[in-house]
């Protein structure tokens, strides 16, 4: 292979996966790639010589009249051959289209090819292994590459062929050593990809990266000096804000209002909680974020949210501001010690050649993210890492580079970005570094999930009955490959473990001993390493061991704690489960507020329970609340009466809407719509359901508001709907009552829909829910559900 030979893209669509179980092609494209340009493209429907199954007429937009007067297979197999027998096949997912291909040719009498292939799915992994996903549409969205019409051939063709070229420069734009590694290392890639890595050649030496060891990483940006500078007087008005910001900022009176409010309760001299709730697309983040930075006394900000985009959005404003305003300011993003990779037990794993494949691939694409990294943080990586179990093996602690460094900024930066556990942990160490006993000022946007981290801090659950059956297996197990004394050890501590789960279980004991439980869960991790060096897996129920000494141990520090013993009923067997609990509200207090002089709290919703326990403050601290508002259209809903939801539906897919949500109480009723709509439904959507065709986060991951997608889930979509990155579609149709319940699940989707100019909600609301809500829905009026459906749709969709 060189580089100088042609590359040609296939793509193909199919009725089925595979020519031996009757699949056949209806439509092939090809790109041609000569000297790194685009030089040619053909493209042609196939008669398969059968019917086109509706759910691929649905996800490839081809229909039987498209290929009624197309050529079958075996007419354009000769020319197809002549094309491809001296060209290097590109495909994305080659050990699909290619082996298919050669199927075809193989059904119909002609040769195989024999040509060397690569695959672009493989190489997008390792070259960009931060992106949001590899399918072709989620790479050209990251990319910026155009895909028009993807699932039909020519298109998909065409766009793999500019990924592919796109993927060449990254390749040369890596550091020499790290190309050397991928191209001589032993890497699971399909087919000819290796090979086509060892044509790349560098384009020179990065200054921006050094090497630890063996390993390139990327150098960290210094921090700057961001001490006596004269910041800008606070814009009161909005014509001062104008001059101050010319047209960067939008203005808009909602803004305009947060930002003069944030401004007036930083201003007080005594503490206190302001929870502020704002309407949608007002740009809250920016309001408070304004008068924050120009107020030196609020300096170190915290910024507190487990909406990790929400994160990098508060990080990419300050630093805009900072350039806008000219000042200087130092941000830093801390996360727990964990969560950040440990280089030097990465190093120890990379040269071990016996792993997984899919481990081994892994390792490859964590030697191109070091090169990118600049926080070393995992999380920007675990696309595609779900079920590998190398994570646990490389995580940081206390004394990772990429976690000291993190801390070591978090300990002198003006603001300072965190989670809920992350805060939990670390905020006496920053408080004691900085030497002061309260923070300014610490700000909550979207808190949902804050009590339930709180509460989560010190809880603990141990099942005994659980850990006593495992204990018990373990004892007449064989571990390969352990010495004597490791046998012995093994034996002895296994014993000692049962012993004390029957003086902890005892019904004497009516409130466990944390000094017994610490000791079991030490003697646990002790036995968790003797069987992982016998190569043995580990017991799933002890996954959470680690996690849970580290709480006991924090329990062990505090007085007051509330701890229960109960059987309960677990798949038909009683089990002996043992809890420990702080009381939150007191944690809140004494742990929390009692460390913060000013508490901004800014979410567009927050659930009764969650704002109640917030505002639960001790007698000194001053408690508020406002309400910005600003004119964001009304949720419009069309009450479905006693008619079925799948005419609606049917109706609605004849309009041009983009993605439809359908929301239902659990997974069996998704199960159940999924295949009742695939029945039905007549259109050219796709349809896409969780568990289905794939997890909730899966899907969340690869939507596009503007695809034609029916996508069908569980209400644990109510769990995640409060993230940033998680828009909810202009079209939802909530066909089962019970969702509803408790009804704060309807606020939550209401705010969320809120953020279209134009949406609409199908369901069935009772008078009480309409009352309530009646600020953010608009019935919509004369709506006969008897009458022509898809006429009175086209009428009111036509704005979406």
């Amino acid at each position: 292979m060189n580089a100088n030979e042609t590359f040609v893209v296939v793509d193909l669509e199919t009725t089925g996966q595979s020519v031996t179980k009757g699949g056949r092609i209806i439509q092939i494209g090809m790109t041609f790639i000569k000297h790194r340009k685009i030089v040619d493209h053909f493209e042609s429907f196939v008669n398969p010589g059968q019917l086109i199954d509706r759910n691929i007429q649905q996800l490839t937009h081809i229909a039987q009249k498209d290929v009624k007067n197309a050529p079958y297979f075996e007419e354009l197999a000769p020319m197809l051959q002549t094309l491809l027998q001296d060209a290097i096949i590109i495909a994305h997912n080659v050990n699909f289209d290619y082996p298919y291909l050669n199927d075809e040719f193989s059904r119909t009498g002609f040769p195989e090819l024999g040509s060397s292939a690569i695959d672009t799915v493989q190489l997008a992994q390792i070259l960009l292994p931060t992106a949001p996903g590899y399918r072709l549409l989620d790479l050209t969205t990251y990319l910026d590459i155009t895909l028009n019409n993807a699932h039909r051939a020519n298109a998909d063709a065409h766009a793999t062929a500019l990924l592919f070229l796109k993927l060449w420069q990254r390749a040369e734009q890596l550091p020499a050593v790290v190309l050397k590694q991928l191209q001589n290392g032993q890497w699971p890639l399909l087919r000819q990809t290796q090979a086509f890595l060892k044509l790349v050649k560098t384009s020179g030496q990065r200054e921006d990266v050094k090497l630890s060891g063996n390993i390139a990483v990327k150098q960290p940006v210094q921090a700057v000096q961001s001490s006596n500078q004269k910041l800008p007087d606070y814009p009161t008005s909005a014509q001062e804000k104008k001059q101050l910001f010319g047209q960067w900022l939008t203005q808009n009176d909602a803004q305009n209002s947060l930002m003069n409010r944030v401004n007036e309760f930083v201003a007080k001299r005594s503490d206190g909680i302001l929870t502020i709730l704002t309407a949608p697309k007002i740009g809250k983040t920016l309001g408070y974020l304004v008068p924050l930075l120009l107020d030196a006394k609020s300096r170190p900000i915290v910024l507190l949210t487990n909406d990790s985009s929400l994160q990098t959005q508060q990080l990419l404003l300050v630093q805009k501001l900072t350039k806008l305003l000219d000042i200087k300011l130092n941000t830093a993003i801390l996360y727990d010690p964990a969560e950040y990779i440990a280089l030097d037990r990465f190093a120890d794993i990379l040269s071990t050649t016996t792993d997984a494949s899919q481990i081994q691939f892994f390792k490859a694409r964590i030697l191109v993210w070091l090169t990118q990294t600049t926080t070393g943080l995992l999380r920007e990586i675990k696309v595609g890492a779900q079920n590998i179990d190398i994570l646990p093996d490389i995580q940081g602690d206390t004394d990772s580079q990429y976690f000291k460094k993190a801390q070591a900024n978090a300990d002198t930066a003006d603001v300072v970005i965190m989670n809920f556990e992350s805060y939990f942990n670390q905020e006496q160490h920053l408080r004691m570094t900085r030497e002061i006993e309260k923070w300014p000022i610490v700000v909550m946007e979207t808190p949902s999930q804050f009590v339930t981290n709180l509460q989560n801090y010190f809880h603990v659950d141990l099942n005994l009955t659980q850990l006593q059956n495992t204990l018990k297996n373990l004892i007449h197990q064989e571990i390969l490959g352990l010495s004597h004394k490791q046998r012995v050890f093994l034996r002895q501590n296994t014993s000692e473990a049962l012993k004390l789960i029957k003086q902890i279980n005892h019904p004497e004991n009516t409130v466990p001993n944390l000094k017994r439980i610490e000791r079991l869960l030490t003697i646990i991790a002790r036995l968790m390493a003797i069987i992982k060096i016998g190569g043995t897996q580990i017991p799933t129920d002890w996954a959470l061991v680690p996690n849970q000494l580290v709480k006991i141990r924090r329990l062990q520090q505090q007085v007051d704690v509330i701890s229960s013993v109960e059987t309960q009923n677990i798949n038909e067997q009683q089990q002996v489960i043992v809890s420990f609990d702080m009381l939150d509200s007191r944690v809140y207090q004494e742990r929390f507020v009692a460390h913060i002089h000013k508490l901004l709290i800014v979410s567009e919703y927050l659930d009764n329970n969650v704002s109640e326990f917030l505002r639960d403050a001790p007698n000194q601290v001053t408690v508020e609340r406002d309400f910005i508002h600003n004119n964001a259209a009304p949720v419009r809903v069309v009450q479905m009466q006693k008619t079925s939801p799948i005419v609606h539906l049917q109706a609605i897919t004849q309009q041009n809407v983009g993605e439809i949500l359908i929301i239902l109480p659990d997974i069996a009723r998704v199960n159940h719509w999924y295949q009742k709509i695939k029945r039905t439904v007549t259109t050219q959507y796709s349809i896409v359901g969780e568990s289905v065709t794939g997890s909730l986060e899966k899907i969340q991951r690869q939507s596009h508001l503007n695809q034609a997608n029916i996508v069908i889930v569980s209400s644990k979509i109510f769990s995640t709907m409060w993230l940033r990155d998680q828009e909810l579609p202009a079209v939802v149709i909530v066909p089962e009552r019970l969702v509803w319940q408790p009804v704060s699940r309807l606020a939550l989707v209401l705010t969320q829909m809120q953020r279209h100019d134009a949406p609409l909600l199908i369901t069935q609301l009772n008078a009480m829910q309409r009352n309530r809500f009646k600020m953010q829905i608009k019935i919509v009026p004369n709506f006969d559900v008897k009458n022509n459906l898809i006429r009175q749709y086209g009428q009111i969709l036509k704005d979406v």
